[in-house]
């Protein structure tokens, strides 16, 4: 233990170790934590004990995940991910869900004239090249959701376990603004934010692919120090967005904190309307470039044939292909985040590859054809990789 400690110390350790409940731990070692000073003797101390504080506060979270589960169960709206992504489709009613769900997907909803006709969610598989997305059609979401009302709750848990929302707007309105409004406001309510935040760390955790780190900002350290970080609280495969200047104690709360960010796509349906033209501009210019909106008309199939790649674009999907010696590479991609590294290819196509890796080799983003790279390489969206082993 450092030297120069307070005398508390040795109270505030006995009173955590004496503690019952997790609420009581979490609380002792937050006291614990903060009477002890900053300077670099106390540096290791102190990140084991934020460590041993982010554990204990998500296995509390996870405590309260699993008694509301047993008390909703039978009434969950959890859709299994399928493809790529999962995007879920949100707009007030008769703003046209089922119609863009139907003309992006094999999906056949039923599509009606009168509101709330969706009353669970429908999914569909949006091809994008050689990548499948699923898309969600929420039930209409309405002022007062994010309090509890109807299956307002139910709607906005989709919306928080998506990858990415489609707002869809109706043109025909008096006020398409308002819709944009409630929408966001409901999701707010809900500690769902779309506008890129200005510094903000999120962890998504995933079955499988390792540890992926999307920045778009600039983190203070290494982005292996996340990896590390992550690994330590028994997180081995997760994607990390970091937004504006971050450090490791962004990422250590992004572990307890409830908000989180999902890129959205404002979508204003029923172009073909008289006016619709006119709306969309002024749409556009009420909220001056904050947030992405895209005029269509399901009805005429007008701005439909661009969705597909605008959201592929917005979730940052990279797609590897993976090749043998003397082979060509294969047609069906893995998919990745952000900028994966060759070590995260590795960890997919074989837990054993990191161990055993000597190098690999690098067609697309590498300088020249079949370049040998290591481990931390940076791939991009459409590298081809052929990894050698001793």
């Amino acid at each position: 233990m450092p030297t120069n400690l307070p005398p508390q110390i040795l109270d505030l350790e006995k009173k955590y170790l004496q503690a019952d409940t997790t609420p009581e731990k979490i609380k002792a070692l937050e006291e614990y934590l903060s009477a002890i000073p900053k300077h670099k003797g106390t540096e290791k101390l102190r990140a084991q004990i934020k460590t041993k504080l982010s554990k204990l506060k998500l296995t509390f979270e996870e405590q309260k995940k699993h008694r509301s589960a047993t008390s909703t169960a039978g009434g969950r709206y959890a859709i299994k991910r399928e493809g790529a992504a999962q995007i879920v489709i949100i707009g007030v009613a008769n703003s046209g869900r089922s119609s863009l769900l139907s003309a992006l997907t094999n999906a056949e909803p039923n599509i009606t004239n009168y509101p709330f006709s969706t009353i669970k969610p429908v999914p569909g598989m949006m091809l994008f090249e050689d990548v499948q997305i699923q898309l969600l059609e929420g039930p209409a979401l309405f002022e007062g959701a994010a309090e509890g009302k109807g299956w307002g709750p139910k709607v906005l848990s989709l919306a928080r376990n998506a990858d990415g929302l489609i707002l869809l707007i109706d043109l025909s309105s008096r006020d398409p603004g308002s819709q944009v409004k409630v929408l966001i406001n409901e999701l707010y309510e809900a500690r769902i934010v779309i506008e890129e935040p200005s510094s903000q760390v999120e962890v998504i955790r995933k079955a499988s692919g390792g540890i992926q780190v999307v920045n778009y900002g600039s983190f203070n350290g290494s982005l292996d120090q996340i990896r590390k970080f992550l690994y330590s609280n028994g997180i081995t495969d997760a994607v990390v967005k970091l937004w504006g200047n971050t450090d490791l104690d962004d990422v250590s709360l992004a572990l307890v904190t409830s908000v989180v960010h999902k890129p959205a796509l404002i979508v204003a349906n029923k172009l073909d309307v008289k006016d619709g033209l006119k709306k969309l501009i002024e749409l556009k210019k009420y909220f001056n470039d904050k947030f992405k909106i895209i005029g269509i008309s399901c009805k005429t199939g007008e701005g439909i044939e661009t969705l597909p790649k605008t959201l592929f674009n917005m979730l940052k999907i990279v797609r590897i292909y993976t090749k043998r010696s003397g082979k060509v590479a294969t047609e069906k991609p893995l998919i990745f985040y952000g900028e994966p590294l060759v070590e995260d290819v590795a960890k997919e196509v074989h837990s054993e590859f990191v161990k055993q890796f000597k190098y690999a080799r690098i067609w697309g983003s590498s300088n020249y054809p079949g370049e040998r790279v290591g481990l931390n390489y940076e791939l991009h969206d459409r590298d081809i990789i052929e990894i050698r082993t001793s």
